[in-house]
């Protein structure tokens, strides 16, 4: 008899896999080619054609400027240079930071008439004597050449209630929309639009950017950043727990006087043990999909004693541990503190859904489906997984990557990537929530970084690649697919990435890998990086961190060029 082989089903959002799957059927997070939302400006089947933004990349131009010099100004004057058109006009800062190292790095924004460029920024680093180092990120010469018309003609209310419609949002919304007026350089073309935010969940959540012609109301792009795969009264104690494959945890939690004991004591998954944090809480979802009876994030876990052994405590338990130690990994190794590195309450909902087979990240938080017992079983079970949904939330405070196509690629690539370095007993993603079945079918995880190569990808995606219907380790095995597909290939092609990092990690183990990536991820990278920007910025990183011709650098290079990422 022959054992049902199982795949991964179509990876349409930014959850673990994209996507879920439950008694044979794939659930899609966002619609697929058959369900697509109709969008007037563009063919969701089709490939992008290339934005206007370019991409920059320069070391050491020669010209001596010290940091008290307005980053603007060293820009404009080496413009030629870096082929930039009118820079001085066009830029703003956003952001300047100085890093451990000594280093300053002033993060500019490019504007047009003093609107946002979606995607367009460049990022002057200077060294600790105050030395421009190294300039790069993205900027549209066209855009700044181009006399637009930046006024718009209808409001953001229209624009917000366009968004809702063509996303079918739900009447009642855990969070209100948000909205900006941006230019949105989209398949060859510059547009004025409202960047509408509407975030839901449901059956098939959502965590949607909807971008309206501000001047037509025309739809013009859309894309799901569903990011996938308090008080005084309270006072901190410990308990314990177990978790789903049966671990006892030690747990960090509160407890607070109920009236309605009797001014007994309640317990909670309230973890207020760390100073500058707004604290680890884990809530329950109730196996739920609407948020109108439930709002997001739920019911926070609470019980008359200290103890979570229930089997329903199973998943809510690990959730809260699991948060804890990738919380410590990001402080311990990397001084960051939560995932905005300002102290950010890091929450997380377990028991969402019935028989849902993902995890995500939704802009705010993570939330984790039981799985259906024959795929996957509850998926905070993993910690891999915690640090994958985790790292979403650093990458949404930094880089800011863009759900799409190779940025949306290396988006999901990081996540993995941190999944492995927090979870150090291997390069699987994945391995701890595979149910029983799928491991008897030869499905152990749901990717390998070490041999891609390894697990099928959705049969849908088979003719967009080399023809081999598995998970790419080269770029001669890039996936070219439509957006409508995996948001353009975004868990599909991070597997290059991953096998890349995985062959630097094997030379200089992990710790220096996880130094390197990180920098990469929170200095050099920016909304618009594809792959080869991201070669820049990880051989910089690694000759920031371990200098120039140093092993680490040369083995960072290393892992790229046996994967084809070469320029």
């Amino acid at each position: 008899m022959n054992k049902k082989k199982f795949v991964i089903p179509m990876i349409l959002s930014a959850a673990i896999i994209g996507g879920s799957f439950s008694g044979g059927a794939a659930y899609a997070i966002q619609p697929d080619d058959s369900g697509y939302p109709k969008i007037q400006k563009m063919d969701a089947k089709k490939s992008l054609k290339r934005d206007t933004n370019h991409s920059i990349f320069a070391k050491k131009l020669g010209v001596k400027k010290k940091k008290d010099v307005a980053a603007i100004n060293y820009v404009e004057k080496n413009k030629n240079l870096l082929k930039m058109k009118e820079p001085a006009k066009h830029l703003k800062v956003k952001k300047m930071e100085i890093d451990k190292f000594g280093m300053t790095h002033v993060r500019l924004q490019q504007t047009k008439n003093g609107i946002p460029v979606e995607g367009a920024e460049v990022i002057v680093h200077y060294d600790k004597e105050g030395t421009v180092q190294t300039v790069n990120g993205q900027y549209s010469n066209d855009i700044a050449e181009t006399d637009l018309n930046t006024k718009a003609k209808i409001t953001a209310d229209q624009a917000i209630e366009k968004a809702k419609e063509i996303v079918s949002a739900p009447k009642d919304l855990d969070y209100e929309p948000t909205q900006e007026l941006v230019v949105y350089p989209f398949n060859g073309e510059n547009y004025v639009t409202y960047k509408v935010n509407v975030n839901f969940l449901g059956e098939h959540p959502g965590n949607w950017d909807v971008f309206i012609d501000a001047r037509t109301g025309d739809v013009v792009d859309m894309y799901n950043e569903l990011m996938h795969v308090d008080g005084d009264d309270y006072k901190p104690m410990k308990g314990v727990g177990t978790g789903v494959l049966g671990e006892k945890r030690e747990l960090h939690i509160s407890k607070k006087k109920d009236p309605k004991l009797g001014n007994g004591m309640m317990f909670f998954l309230n973890d207020i043990n760390h100073d500058h944090l707004g604290g680890i809480t884990t809530y329950d979802f109730e196996k739920e999909f609407d948020s109108r009876t439930n709002p997001l994030p739920g019911k926070l876990f609470a019980k008359k004693n200290n103890s979570w052994n229930d089997d329903y405590d199973r998943a809510a338990v690990d959730a809260h541990y699991n948060s804890e130690k990738v919380y410590h990994y990001y402080l311990d190794k990397h001084g960051r503190n939560s995932l905005d590195d300002k102290g950010m309450e890091i929450k997380s909902t377990v028991h969402y859904g019935d028989g849902y087979n993902n995890a995500f990240w939704n802009g705010r938080q993570m939330t984790y489906g039981d799985g259906d017992g024959q795929f996957m079983i509850s998926l905070s079970a993993g910690l891999d997984v915690a640090a994958h949904e985790m790292t979403h939330g650093v990458t949404t405070h930094t880089a800011g990557l863009k759900y799409r196509n190779e940025s949306g690629a290396l988006n999901e690539a990081f996540s993995d990537i941190f999944g492995a370095l927090v979870n150090e007993d291997s390069w699987e993603i994945g391995e701890d929530i595979m149910a029983p079945e799928a491991k008897a079918s030869g499905r152990t995880a749901l990717r390998s970084m070490s041999n891609p190569n390894k697990f099928p990808v959705n049969a849908a995606y088979t003719p967009y690649g080399n023809g081999s219907g598995v998970y790419p380790k080269h770029m001669d095995e890039f996936y070219h697919l439509p957006l409508n597909l995996d948001n353009g290939g975004v868990h599909v092609n991070s597997s290059i990435i991953n096998h890349a990092a995985y062959l630097t990690g094997e030379q200089i183990g992990k710790d220096k890998l996880g130094q390197i990536y990180y920098r990469a991820l929170t200095v050099y990278l920016t909304p618009d990086s594809n792959f080869s920007d991201a070669r820049q910025a990880l051989i910089q990183s690694a000759i920031d961190i371990y200098g120039e011709n140093s092993t680490e650098a040369q083995a960072t290079e290393n892992g790229l060029n046996q994967v084809g990422i070469l320029q």
